[in-house]
């Protein structure tokens, strides 16, 4: 139970990469994404009555809400670990949007394995990230808060095994939940991610994400910013979702910095591979991302890659080898910048090193073999 981005694409990739290897059923709450039509993964869907999100009239009481809906949830994951122990031998468990780690766990009698995507980021990132601005509705939101961090660390200390995304998940997971995890990285279908020579090159970058301050679009603004007006490449920005009134805010910053800026919102996957393939190079430049399918997506389309050196990054890329990393600093990233503009051979090499290290070591084979031989061992 996911919102649309990397999470799900990761889920949805597993689950049709692992009936390869085993019978797959399936377990999701209403709400929760389908797998789709394969014939091969049955699906059991179990009631979630108030799975939405409140809306309307339901927003004047938004913190009641929300802890109602999670200890609803509760009861969903009881009634969904009753059907997985009569039906089946072994439960990989994904991260939730209710709560990080569902509770599912403690009701489970068969070995399980949690993949940790992420952390509630909302309550060990709160120097990055906030569910408001409000001191007065963070004061009212206090109680739920409590509630998911006891419910998620519950969750996670009655898993059998862990498994996440990156090194830097690991640490973090050591550091919150004092527990190991084995690293197991997802790969990007490099069949549909692919070049495509024909394409030029339309002399902007592009920078997808949610309209969140934490995944980096005004960083790429005020990078691009310091680059000299006659090369300055224009900025398209791909998002799935956005925090209300971000959108005017990144608008605003452009305009007064003179960057070209372009929003595109719930588009295809056909016309994001073309935004890759005609991009001069992409930002990654997410906060403390957990892994980042992003760059991966761009790499496999043979576009250069420029990423704040931190988090599920640093797994990926090396700088001057198959992208480009800068410290976080509008002044580095500046930099960085400038020499991947000055110097393009060097960049259209590191491109083709990064298209060539996608298609051997990230491609959706790699990562549901891994998964399946950890799966193997429970």
């Amino acid at each position: 139970m996911l919102p649309s981005g990397g999470g799900i694409r990761v889920a949805h990739q597993l689950a049709r990469g692992l009936k390869n290897h085993f019978q797959v059923k399936l377990y999701r709450p209403e709400g929760g994404s389908s797998a789709g039509t394969d014939s091969q993964i049955t699906e059991s869907v179990i009631p979630y009555p108030i799975w939405q999100r409140p809306s309307g009239a339901l927003k004047a009481i938004a913190p009641a809400f929300l802890m109602l809906r999670l200890a609803c949830f509760h009861k969903v994951c009881r009634e969904a670990a009753k059907k997985i122990n009569r039906e089946a031998d072994m439960v990989l468990v994904h991260n939730t949007m209710p709560v990080a780690a569902p509770p599912l766990f403690r009701h489970l009698t068969i070995p399980s394995l949690y993949f940790c995507y992420e952390y509630p980021r909302h309550i060990y990132e709160k120097d990055i990230i906030s569910r408001t601005d409000s001191r007065f509705r963070e004061a009212l939101l206090s109680p739920l808060e409590k509630l998911e961090r006891k419910m998620d660390l519950d969750s996670v200390s009655n898993a059998d095994n862990l498994v996440t995304f990156s090194r830097w998940m690991k640490q973090q997971m050591q550091t919150i939940y004092h527990r190991s995890a084995k690293i197991v990285r997802p790969g990007i279908n490099t069949d549909f991610f692919t070049p495509d020579q024909s394409a030029e090159r339309e002399g902007y970058a592009l920078s997808v994400g949610a309209l969140w301050p934490f995944k980096g679009h005004e960083t790429a603004v005020r990078i691009l910013a310091g680059i000299e007006e006659v090369r300055r490449p224009g900025l398209v920005i791909v998002a799935d979702r956005g925090y209300p009134g971000y959108r005017e805010k990144l608008i605003s910053l452009a305009e007064s910095l003179a960057v070209t800026v372009t929003i595109r919102e719930s588009i295809s996957d056909e016309i994001l591979r073309e935004l890759y393939r005609k991009a001069e190079f992409v930002f990654c430049c997410q906060r403390r991302e957990p892994y980042g399918l992003v760059p991966l997506e761009a790499m496999a389309c043979k576009t250069p890659v420029i990423a704040i050196a931190e988090g599920g990054f640093m797994d990926n890329i090396v700088h001057g080898e198959t992208g480009f990393l800068f410290d976080g600093t509008v002044t580095d990233g500046t930099s960085v910048l400038a020499g991947m503009l000055s110097d393009r051979t060097r960049t259209s090499s590191v491109a083709e090193r990064g298209l060539h290290f996608v298609r051997k070591e990230r491609n959706l084979d790699s990562g549901v073999k891994q998964i399946a031989e950890v799966i193997g061992k429970l």
